[in-house]
């Protein structure tokens, strides 16, 4: 059985811009309200986040500014690697417990 709540991706110039929901089990035609419904993309799918900890006695014992310059690098590496034109920016909180 084919699944009829399936979600599609709207992609235009390699990125994804808009998803598009088919409705009773119809392919999704952006140009034909009847059959499609194009929203925007959730904001839940715009952010990945997460929680990055060590228990390596070297690592562990970096200051702030240590993990903040790695931080950077890996920011740097993601705007400047393959999908770097979709990568706007991050946010990183350095601290300890």
């Amino acid at each position: 059985m084919k699944d009829v709540n399936m979600v599609n991706c709207i992609v235009v110039s390699n990125t994804v811009t808009r998803i598009c929901s088919g409705m009773r089990g119809k392919k999704c035609m952006p140009g034909d309200p009847q059959v499609a419904d194009i929203t925007a993309i959730p904001n839940e799918h715009l952010t990945i986040s997460g929680t990055l900890s060590t228990t390596n006695i070297v690592m562990a014992s970096w200051s702030n500014a240590i993990w903040r310059r790695v931080v950077r690098r890996a920011v740097g590496m993601l705007a400047s690697g393959p999908f770097g034109s979709h990568f706007f920016s991050a946010v990183v909180t350095v601290g300890g417990n």
